[in-house]
């Protein structure tokens, strides 16, 4: 394999999620670091479980590279499923971006380019709230992309 083509391969495949977030960045947004990590992946996605000391305050992030493809799916305007459950837009981040669910299971899905990142806050505090959290630590991951 030539040099140019390893490094293609390199640049597309997903980065690992548990690599984008540091312990002081979980501190800052959920009150404490990470006690420890559990990456998976599974195709062009890279997931990441950041568990914190009190579970329910834990992180779940999502990578994906070329993600353009899911975003339509989960996206899409005109798709049923968004009529009748439309996500709510985030204004400021990313080249779009929209909140899903509720306080207690939402997530927040941020497309750059052809990449989308879900971030998905564990512990207390309203629907508002989760929202800005997301937006923090989703703006981290774009700075480290």
């Amino acid at each position: 394999m030539s040099a140019a083509l390893l490094l293609l391969v390199v640049l597309a495949a997903p980065r690992n999620a548990c690599e984008v977030l540091t312990r002081a960045d979980l501190a800052a947004v959920q009150g404490e670091a990470f006690a420890g990590t559990k990456h998976s992946s599974r195709g062009i996605t890279s997931q990441c479980f950041y568990q914190l000391p009190s579970f329910a305050n834990s992180v779940s992030l999502d990578l994906t590279r070329e993600g353009r493809e899911l975003w339509l799916e989960n996206f899409d305007p005109e798709h049923p499923e968004r009529k009748k459950h439309p996500p709510q837009p985030v204004k400021g981040i990313g080249d779009e971006a929209f909140w899903v669910g509720g306080h207690m299971t939402g997530s927040l899905y941020v497309r750059k380019g052809d990449s989308v990142i879900r971030v998905s806050v564990g512990g207390k505090g309203s629907e508002e709230e989760k929202i800005a959290k997301s937006k923090t630590l989703a703006q981290k991951v774009l700075k480290r992309m």
